[in-house]
């Protein structure tokens, strides 16, 4: 994106960044529309800017080291920009944020609506600002819908789902989110048709606990209420999910995915351990076997469903016989992609007060045995569509090629032809082999 800076004049240029989750990226998106929306320019975080928005993240120590070093590298790329923090560690640790020299505006995960008439008093003031508010008072979704700010993409993360209750041993995120708040079904229908009028023609559904979405609003409507709002409007292709606790997967969408080819053939199912003494360690909210069993009854139900999970290597007083288990597990079940990441001591909570703490040198090791069962279990399911059909999204042109996802969320390849086709239209073919990370669609 070019640089349009007016020192002097009316127009501000902006830039972000973003560290943590796909939330975290919706958050950035909706932020970036704000700005839009009051005429200033965005452009990208390496360039000069009056504005420099780092969104953080605080799961891991690394995130929060991650977010300090932008905080620095914003006010060395211009000393006169105003630098604004935001996210989970300026939600969790205000103080310590705001301490960073340079910091001119924290904000949490709350008030991020008003966060262009923030900046803007900034202007008036010559006082650090702190909008950081006591999120677990905060009882109702905040409204910071998109605006398809960038016309060159098909896809878009939609948050529908904020905050949890859950309180997982190793999580910090219900203390930086606050507790369960779900948007209203028809908010989220009418900012998917004003992102189908912008060229976005798939919507991934994201919250922080998005199994448990509507479980406080009136009438209780729920994830699968959601999908057949969004199935009322002809021009989206697409609906994926983003994360779901797996005792949150009801029948009426199993039942969605299996029947409607509009809704992805996909789905991220945390499993965390294999273990049950881990789960139960971990204080997670099921058993290893209703695991197995949703697993089980989800592929009778749709045969080419992809399924992908994350998992922690290392969390405390994990034996190595707890992680052979895990790995068992991996290998029964065969996931197409396994997020594995080792296990990172959070202050606050329950983890980080067990004393049996699993040394780096064996998550590291623990980290990279998972990450060969998930390339194992990619080439499998990969291979196992070889000859099926195949369709992609279409992202953009790279060497050749038309590259999108396919529906089970695996990179896809379609040699260009003779024939046109635009970003944000679906090509269909037959998969005809595997290139590395990819498959490969052509037209038989």
């Amino acid at each position: 994106m070019s640089r349009k800076i007016i020192y002097g004049g009316t127009m501000k240029a902006v830039a972000f960044t973003t560290l943590g989750c796909r939330v975290n990226q919706y958050d950035t998106d909706a932020m970036k529309g704000l700005f839009i929306q009051k005429d200033y320019t965005v452009v990208d975080f390496d360039e000069l800017a009056d504005i420099y928005v780092i969104n953080t993240c605080s799961v891991t120590h690394m995130g929060e080291k991650k977010s300090r070093q932008l905080i620095r590298k914003a006010k060395r790329q211009n000393e006169k920009a105003y630098v604004v923090v935001t996210g989970c560690y300026a939600q969790l640790d205000p103080d310590t944020i705001a301490a960073i020299d340079g910091v001119n505006l924290v904000i949490g995960t709350n008030n991020r609506a008003d966060i262009v008439n923030l900046v803007e008093q900034l202007e008036s003031t010559e006082r650090q600002i702190n909008a950081v508010r006591d999120i677990m008072k905060e009882s109702n979704f905040e409204e910071m819908p998109l605006f398809g700010n960038e016309s060159d993409k098909s896809r878009a993360f939609m948050k529908i789902q904020e905050g949890c209750n859950n309180y997982c041993a190793f999580c910090i995120i219900p203390y930086t989110r606050g507790k369960l708040k779900s948007r209203k079904v028809n908010d989220i229908l009418e900012e998917a048709k004003r992102l189908v009028n912008h060229g976005y023609h798939e919507i991934v559904l994201t919250g922080i606990h998005l199994g448990n979405y509507g479980v406080e609003l009136p009438g209780r409507p729920t994830l699968a209420d959601v999908v057949k709002a969004l199935l009322t409007i002809p021009e989206l292709y697409r609906i994926r999910f983003g994360s779901i606790e797996s005792v949150e997967v009801s029948d009426e969408l199993v039942e969605l995915i299996a029947t409607n080819p509009r809704v992805c053939k996909n789905l991220h199912l945390p499993l965390q351990a294999g273990s049950d003494h881990v789960l139960k360690l971990m204080k997670r909210h099921y058993h290893l076997q209703e695991y197995k069993d949703l697993i089980k009854k989800l592929r009778s139900r749709i045969p080419d469903l992809s399924i992908t999970t994350d998992i922690i290597a290392g969390f405390p007083e994990e034996t190595d016989e707890d992680f052979e288990e895990t790995m068992n597990t991996v290998r029964e079940i065969g996931f197409t992609h396994i997020h594995a990441f080792p296990y990172s001591k959070r202050e606050g909570t329950p983890a980080a007060a067990m004393e049996q703490q699993i040394p780096e040198v064996v998550k590291k090791t623990r980290v990279a045995l998972l990450n060969s069962l998930s390339a194992e279990g990619f080439a499998k399911f990969a291979t196992s569509r070889i000859g099926k059909p195949g369709e992609i999204l279409i992202e953009k042109e790279e060497d050749g090629y038309y590259v999108g996802l396919t529906d089970e969320y695996i990179h896809g390849k379609v040699k260009i032809g003779s024939k046109k086709h635009e970003i944000g239209s679906l090509v269909t073919g037959t998969i005809v082999r595997v290139d590395g990370d990819a498959v490969i669609i052509e037209f038989l």
